[in-house]
């Protein structure tokens, strides 16, 4: 069975009692009458693919552990994703997520910091809901509050990133490595823990994590031009002036005059940012060979992952992680091919 096949029967098995966790958590935290509740329903409400709840449990049962004990800790990451999800939509200034207004555009960005901050909170809670020996509990909380912090600074990384008159694709693996692929070293490896894998274990699906993560990202940053994102507008990372994988590539390989060119309409406000300007970005991108650039470091990432012996040793950890990484380029399979000829 294919892992996207095996993610829709795990949400299918799952995902109503992770939900139900998720709801109980936030009402016995929160006090009676709260617009948080509220907020914090309307935002969850909008779907997603619900990825960083199902992957602990697929974890833990290919580490022959009962998923149902790890439920706690995959609503405790869906939390957490969900929480970056609420502050990132403000600070890049988005509108709609998942075809409806975001939090702070239909309550306001204080209310959007507010709920933020309380679904970090909430995440801790849900972890405390484990049905674990106090030290595997302390273990995830450390990898959930660990990571938290990690991924935080990689959103404080990517804020520099756009200031920096040397943007690199170093600096920006920098940012990736820790924003995104850190959303899911922490279910991953935290699933891990709670299985009692060996450290080695633990430390190559890190390795592997932080892999998959940019694949996650670079796939991402594509979809935004190539894809359906789900967002107001194609080009919306252009319009943000996001420094994408794309974008660093770009400005470390056009002529002068275009690298000034692009960051021209990098720097527009948001609703500056013309058609005719994402479509310039576009021709760049493919000139430069920047387009081809970001499907072979996905190409090279997957390699990583596959051929991780720590991981080949477990046939059905392998096969889920790699299996992963097949998953997340679904959205974009379609054009990849074309997109290997830019």
């Amino acid at each position: 069975m294919k892992v996207l096949e095996r993610l829709e029967k795990c949400k299918g098995e799952h995902w109503v009692e992770i939900e139900r966790l998720i709801r109980e958590t936030v009402e016995a935290y929160t006090p009676a009458g709260s617009l948080l509740v509220e907020m914090c329903t309307y935002h969850l409400q909008t779907g997603g693919k619900r990825l960083r709840a199902l992957i602990p449990l697929l974890t833990a049962e290919a580490l022959e552990t009962d998923p149902v004990r790890v439920r706690p800790f995959g609503a405790a990451c869906e939390m957490l994703h969900n929480a970056t999800l609420v502050h990132d939509d403000l600070q890049d200034g988005d509108t709609v997520r998942r075809g409806q207004d975001t939090v702070w555009k239909h309550w306001s960005a204080a209310q959007a910091i507010n709920l933020g901050d309380a679904m970090f909170y909430y995440a801790l809670a849900l972890v405390g809901r484990l049905e674990f020996p106090a030290e595997a509990r302390a273990a995830a909380a450390e990898t959930l509050l660990r990571g938290t912090v990690r991924v935080i600074d990689g959103q404080v990384r990517e804020f520099l990133l756009k200031d920096d008159p040397a943007p690199t694709v170093d600096k920006y693996l920098a940012v990736i490595e820790g924003k995104t692929a850190g959303l899911f070293e922490i279910p991953i490896a935290g699933a891990a823990r709670l299985a009692a894998a060996p450290s080695p274990v633990v430390n190559a699906v890190e390795s592997a994590a932080r892999d998959l993560g940019v694949v996650f990202q670079i796939q991402d940053d594509l979809l935004d031009l190539y894809g359906e994102k789900g967002r107001d507008r194609r080009g919306s990372d252009i319009a943000e002036g996001k420094i994408s994988a794309l974008v660093v590539h770009a400005l470390g390989r056009a002529p002068a005059t275009e690298a000034t060119r692009l960051r021209a309409i990098l720097a527009k406000p948001r609703e500056q940012t013309t058609d005719a300007d994402v479509e310039e970005v576009d021709r760049l991108f493919r000139s430069c060979g920047s387009v081809r650039f970001a499907v072979e470091e996905i190409e090279r990432r997957e390699r990583a992952v596959a051929e991780r012996a720590e991981l080949r040793a477990i046939p059905r950890l392998h096969e889920l992680l790699v299996g992963l990484g097949d998953a997340f380029l679904e959205p974009i399979r379609p054009v990849v091919r074309e997109l290997r000829r830019a």
